[in-house]
Order: C-alpha cells, then structure tokens, then sequence
C-alpha cells in the first residue's frame, strides 16, 4: 500500500519522472509479475534480434549485469568465451558489458556489504581491466541495454546465444564444463612487469610467496583467518623466502593492513589488475583461501597456485549454488592450470602448512 501512495503521490507530482519509472520497471522486470509481464509481451510483439553477417571473424559476449554479478567470477565467463573463440575459429573476442541504472535485483545482503554505488565502481576497475587480460580482445563496449541490442544485431556470432530485452542470459559458466581445457589466454603488459619487477628485481634470490587475503563482508564464512596467515607467514625462513600480503581489493581490506604491520603489503595490487596479474606471474607461489582475485594466477601457465578450500564452513544454501556452478568441494575447475591446487579444510595454521610444504618440494622444479 506505502509503494501505491508514493507512486500515485510522484505520478501527480512530476509525471515525467512517473513515466521514466514505468518504462524502466517494464525493460527491466524487478520482481515475478513484471517480469511475467514483460514476457506476455513479447509474445505478441516480440523482439526477436535479427543478427546480420557482420563482424564474421569476431565473437561478441555479452554480459548483463542484470543477470551476471559484477565479481571476479566475470573472469570465468571470459576464459570460457575466449575459449568458444578459439573453437570457432575467430580472431578477435569483443565484450559487451550492459550496465543497469536500476538496482533493485541486486540481492539485499550484498548491497548492504559492498555499498550501493559499489557495482558503478567494479563495472571500470574491474571489469573492463579483466578484459584486458587476454590478448585476443578487441572492442569494449560498456552501454545501457537500449543501445547493446543495438550493438548485438550488428554481429553474427553471439555469446550467449538469444540474448533480447526479455531474456537477458547469464553468460554464466559450469566450472565442471566437459570439454573446456586449459591454455595460457592471459596476457600482461610489459609495463605491469617492469613496475613489478623494480618492486622485486632478479637480483634478489629469495623465492616470492604471495598471500591474497579475503576479508569481505559478503559471506564472512568465506575469509582469511588473519591470525592462521600471520603465523604461517611467521614460520617461513625470511632469508629464504619473501613473503608478500595482498589484502583484499575493498575498503575491509584496507582497514585490514593495519593487522599487518610488520610484513610487506604490495597493496597496488589491490586497485590494479595488471600489477596483481604480474606479480602473480613473478611470484614462486601464491596462496590463499578460495577467492576471485586468485583465479588469475589459477589460469596462468607454470605459476604454482595453492588455495585453501572452505566449502565445508559455507552457509548450506550458498554452498549447494557452488555445487550447481560445478564448483565441488576440493575440486579444482577444470580449465585451470595444472599447477593449481585445492586444500579442502580450514585455513589454520596447520593446514596452511601442511599444503605449502606439499607443493613447495614439487615447486622447485618450475
């Protein structure tokens, strides 16, 4: 009834805004009977994209951030289309990202605890970065959703296929796909490693291990326990081995450098996507617990990659969604690289150790 007054109250009070908030409620459906609604409409008129010829030798994804969360995952979603392109045969993989003015699909929890302004900031720091990462990419397109099927129609090959106004598909990918391989996609600027390089030159023997810590308010059961990382960091010989913390790319990180006095904290890698991808290419190991930012170094080539799988600590409803994206516990996902490795249990000290010390013998032969 409150929602009935206020539209009727803004109706009288500025109809043009009245009628921008039902045209953006019918494109872009925020609960069941809208979006039953908007699809009883395109049965009698519909909107079926008509794709021409062009772009023959171009793949196109499209990623609508009203149906793919704006996270690391986007990463995934990019190995896999680039790995469609290569199985077609095309030069070049160009993205579409659909931006959304209209936050109200957003789950509650989650704008709670990345800030309501938080997807604008990912869609330029994060997703546009990521693209980047692969050598194949061609054109950017970040655009509301009028102007991307605009764009759509101007391709022949399409990922997801079928993408329209009423069904705007997650470009979303099982990470038990059959079929999907590894190969090295990835690509890092030469200024990235020369930056990381001045940051740790050759000259200096110690062996690199990065820790990526997770602190982030969105499912806690997910984080670094801060204090097991800590004392591990502890137990390794400095003289042999230079550790480096990245904390998390969020303003808990920050507030978590302060817990890290004491050890060296390479927090560019935070905000910059090319720094993080090439120290993790310079690095002897990077471990962590499960987390986006890691899945860099998981799909590079001879980088030993070491995370702690807390699957078992996870709430049951989000784990049983893990298991519906192919993710199982203590599974790796199969296009990553072979020298990645999950530790299913908790990241205690023990634990921790136990893994490093697994792999570390292995490592030398990298």
């Amino acid at each position: 009834m409150k929602k009935i007054i206020s539209h009727l109250s803004l109706l009288c009070s500025n109809p043009k805004r009245f009628s921008q908030m039902v045209r953006l409620k019918f494109l872009v459906p925020s609960n069941p009977f809208l979006v039953f609604i908007r699809r009883l409409y395109s049965v009698f008129v519909p909107n079926n994209l008509k794709l021409s010829k062009g772009n023959p030798n171009r793949l196109l994804l499209v990623y609508d951030t009203r149906s793919n969360a704006v996270t690391f995952d986007f990463l995934h979603v990019l190995y896999y289309a680039d790995w469609c392109r290569r199985q077609a045969g095309k030069m070049h993989l160009d993205v579409l990202i659909v931006s959304r003015s209209e936050r109200s699909f957003l789950e509650e929890s989650y704008t709670a605890a990345v800030g309501e302004d938080s997807t604008d900031w990912r869609l330029t720091n994060l997703l546009v970065p990521l693209c980047k990462l692969f050598s194949s990419l061609g054109r950017i397109y970040l655009v509301e959703q009028e102007e991307a099927l605009e764009i759509v129609k101007e391709y022949e090959n399409v990922h997801p296929e079928g993408y329209s106004y009423s069904n705007p598909k997650t470009a979303a990918v099982r990470l038990d796909k059959p079929g999907v391989d590894f190969y090295p996609s990835l690509t890092i600027s030469d200024t990235a490693r020369k930056v990381v390089d001045a940051y740790f030159p050759q000259k200096d023997e110690r062996r690199i291990v990065t820790i990526t810590l997770r602190t982030y308010n969105y499912i806690p059961s997910r984080n670094s326990n801060i204090k097991s990382w800590l004392d591990f960091a502890r137990e390794l010989d400095p003289l042999k081995y230079r550790v480096v913390f990245i904390p998390d790319a969020s303003m808990h990180g920050v507030e978590t450098i302060g817990r890290l006095n004491g050890f060296e904290v390479f927090d560019p890698a935070c905000w910059n996507i090319q720094l993080r991808a090439a120290l993790y290419r310079r690095a002897w190991m990077n471990i962590g617990v499960i987390c986006g930012p890691l899945a860099i170094s998981g799909l590079m080539e001879n980088v030993w990659t070491i995370m702690i799988d807390r699957t078992l600590d996870l709430p049951k409803d989000y784990a049983k969604n893990l298991i519906l994206a192919g993710q199982f516990p203590g599974k790796v996902p199969i296009f990553y690289s072979k020298h990645c490795h999950y530790h299913l249990g908790k990241d205690d000290k023990q634990s921790i150790m136990d893994s490093f010390n697994k792999y570390a013998k292995k490592n030398y032969d990298l």
